[in-house]
């Protein structure tokens, strides 16, 4: 097995636009060539909601460097996530890259580069490309030391292989991943449709407000709703916790096994892990709470988000837990509160660190249904959130699958073979 440094293989490195080639501000527009920062950049896949676009022109034009072919291997090489690689795919078609990320691109005879980005992913990798950055205020990798990283490179038939078996794992993690979304937009469909439009099931099985069911105008939203239908603040209907920060100070208390959660983990949807964990003792002598499987959540900093935990979980002081009850469920909850985040952020205060109160979630409005409608609204959809849930469970299994492979396949101790 070969073991050099990475610039001794036949490679090409670059990193992306900055300085006088750097795009001004009014050269960024909503559409056209993706034009990618590290904070696009996840260390495995791009976020594509906030990316910004540069014309055709200016990136086959003046921004000479940083285009991304199919098949790169891309690392965050300036400030907090130096070393996080990602793969390039031809899923955006032609992109950019800005300074904060450079790309490898390999000779596929002698570097698989599928293998060498699963080989920089590893553990070991990210620490050993951190120890050859350097900077303390703005951490950075630069590309003559990138070039210094040892790499151990087997035969090319078994890099090949290596890099197969693992982008397979990877690739059914996708799969779920799009189904969710895709049941989850359905689900949403439904909700609306039902419970926005009123156009729910009505005892004939005609759209309800569509054939002239009966309506009344509600005072509170300033809009008709049902007759039959309620209207209640959510702090009346359901419980509701804020969560808190065991002390630091204390370490025992950060050994234990329920997960705590950061707002940014809420980001995810379903919750079914966390960073951090914490004992007993911690939930008992701190503000944080105990929420138990189903319960939704809302992360009231910065960027506003709803999901519901898979787990039992407790939370710091950014998340609100909305805990179910009889009659309203998480399935009916968690759409509510994403039909609400506009109005959430619309209500932020705070210029460092924008946010929302746990006063504003309380006194918002619900509509309550019917327990008839509830119930079928319920059956309806109960499925396709119980897919997601095994989904996201069977992605954490495949996650820890390829995680316990991947070194045991770079150091020899799992052999592939290569018939």
């Amino acid at each position: 097995m070969l073991n050099r440094p990475l610039g001794l293989f036949d490679i090409y490195i670059n990193d992306g636009n900055y300085g006088e080639l750097y795009p001004e501000k009014e050269e960024f527009s909503d559409q056209g060539i993706p034009f990618i920062s590290a904070s696009d950049f996840d260390g495995r896949e791009f976020n594509y909601k906030n990316i910004k676009f540069i014309t055709e022109g200016l990136h086959f034009g003046r921004l000479t460097k940083g285009h991304l072919k199919v098949g790169d291997v891309i690392i965050v090489v300036r400030g907090n996530g130096i070393g996080k690689v990602g793969y390039f795919k031809d899923e955006i078609g032609e992109c950019n890259i800005n300074a904060q990320l450079a790309f490898i691109r390999t000779n596929p005879d002698e570097l698989d580069s599928q293998y060498l980005y699963y080989l920089l992913s590893s553990e070991t990798y990210l620490r050993a490309m951190k120890k050859f950055g350097s900077g303390s205020a703005q951490p950075q990798l630069p590309i003559n030391r990138l070039k210094l990283v040892p790499i151990s490179a087997p035969h090319i038939r078994i890099q090949r292989k290596i890099g197969q078996t693992l982008a397979a794992i990877d690739q059914k993690i996708e799969l779920n991943n799009r189904i969710n979304a895709e049941l989850e937009a359905m689900a949403k469909l439904i909700y609306d449709y039902w419970f926005v439009q009123f156009d729910f099931p009505d005892a004939n099985g005609n759209p309800y407000k569509s054939s002239g069911g009966k309506m009344g105008y509600n005072e509170e939203l300033k809009r008709e709703i049902p007759e039959s239908w309620s209207v209640d603040k959510l702090g009346a209907l359901l419980d509701t916790a804020l969560g808190g920060t065991p002390s630091t100070k204390v370490s025992e208390y950060w050994q234990g096994d329920t997960p705590w959660l950061d707002s940014g983990e809420v980001a995810n949807f379903p919750i079914i892990e966390s960073e951090k964990h914490i004992s007993q003792d911690a939930i008992e002598k701190s503000a944080t709470t105990l929420m138990p499987k189903g319960t939704c959540t809302l992360s009231i900093t910065r960027h506003l988000r709803p999901s519901i935990l898979a787990v039992d979980a407790c939370a710091n002081q950014s998340v609100v837990g909305i805990f179910e009850s009889e009659e309203l469920l998480n399935l009916y909850i968690y759409p509510y509160l994403q039909n609400e985040i506009p109005r959430f952020m619309s209500l932020r205060t705070g210029a460092q660190q924008p946010h929302i109160n746990k006063g504003i979630v309380d006194s918002s409005l619900m509509v309550v249904p019917e327990t008839r409608v509830l119930s079928m609204y319920y059956k309806k959809v109960a499925s396709s959130y119980e897919k997601i849930y095994n989904n996201a469970l069977e992605n954490k299994q495949l996650q820890n699958l390829r995680d316990w492979l991947l070194p045991m396949l770079m150091n020899g101790q799992v052999t592939i073979s290569t018939r």
